[in-house]
């Protein structure tokens, strides 16, 4: 009974924890480049999820936290431009 307890009570806490810190953590009017190391555009707004919407090409993108990495200092996306350009 007492193992059963502590297992409930680990996932209760688990589930009420802030999301997991994405590989790169974006914020607001940081740069966004592309695979190739091309710069996108700024980013707009970062929601609660990590993603990012940055407005490239006259529309608002959003660009999954799951595509995004830190390097050399620099938020990247593993997507290309065509691929973020066919994104809604």
């Amino acid at each position: 009974m007492r193992k059963l307890s502590s297992l409930i009570l680990a996932a209760t806490a688990l589930s009420l924890t802030a999301p997991a810190a994405n590989a790169a953590d974006a914020e607001r009017n940081e740069r966004l480049y592309d695979a190739t190391g091309s710069s996108i555009a700024k980013v707009n707004r970062v929601t609660e999820a990590g993603d990012v919407l940055v407005i490239y090409k006259g529309k608002v993108r959003r660009i999954e936290a799951s595509t995004l990495t830190e390097s050399e200092g620099k938020l990247m996306t593993s997507l290309t431009k065509s691929e973020i350009r066919r994104l809604d």
